[in-house]
């Protein structure tokens, strides 16, 4: 059975004043770097066979950092990319809540329910999520490999992974900088 352990990446500058980043491409901040560097130290040890990552570079960083110390080359995947979230990306989100009031609330008691406008549901992100996974599992069906990604993509492929319903998602989401190792299950 193949193993995935699932990286959020580090901090950015806009991490820490809650700025909607999605597809939007931000950069690590030094904290960030400092971050990505620690995770590497504790994945060391691990048996690594592979490591995919977004295309965006706060995630590629991370990744960059960690195959440094498995010597290993980082395979970026757009479909690892952040929910991109059209009109809101670049919005604090107290200014989302204010200026898309409504469709705001929505989206955090019924996020299968509303797509930010311009951007993608959560349901498309899952999509995105399912077929990286499924390649994965074909090209590494007894190994470990390390997905770095965002924090809305890796509670989808969470959810997946676990048999966990995809409404729960902003009940799950994972603290910057964090790492968790599971199984993908067999389906």
């Amino acid at each position: 059975m193949t193993k995935v352990i699932l990286v959020r990446h580090g901090q950015t500058a806009w991490t820490p004043i809650n700025k909607i980043q999605g597809w939007l491409d931000i950069k690590l901040n030094e904290q960030g770097l400092r971050q990505a560097k620690r995770i590497a130290k504790e994945l060391k040890r691990k048996k690594i066979d592979a490591i995919y990552s977004s295309e965006l570079s706060r995630s590629y960083e991370t990744a960059r950092i960690i195959a440094r110390a498995h010597r290993l080359k980082v395979k970026k995947d757009i479909n690892l990319n952040e929910l991109n979230q059209g009109k809101w990306q670049g919005l604090l989100v107290k200014e989302a809540r204010r200026k898309y009031k409504n469709l705001y609330r929505r989206w955090e008691e019924e996020p299968l329910s509303v797509r930010p406008p311009g951007g993608e549901s959560i349901l498309d992100l899952y999509e995105r999520a399912l077929h990286v996974l499924r390649e994965i599992t074909k090209k590494y069906p007894k190994g470990r490999v390390i997905v770095v990604g965002h924090k809305v993509i890796n509670t989808v492929i969470k959810c997946y992974l676990l048999g966990i319903n995809l409404s729960n998602v902003w009940k799950l989401l994972p603290r910057e900088a964090s790492w968790e190792e599971m199984e993908i299950p067999l389906r």
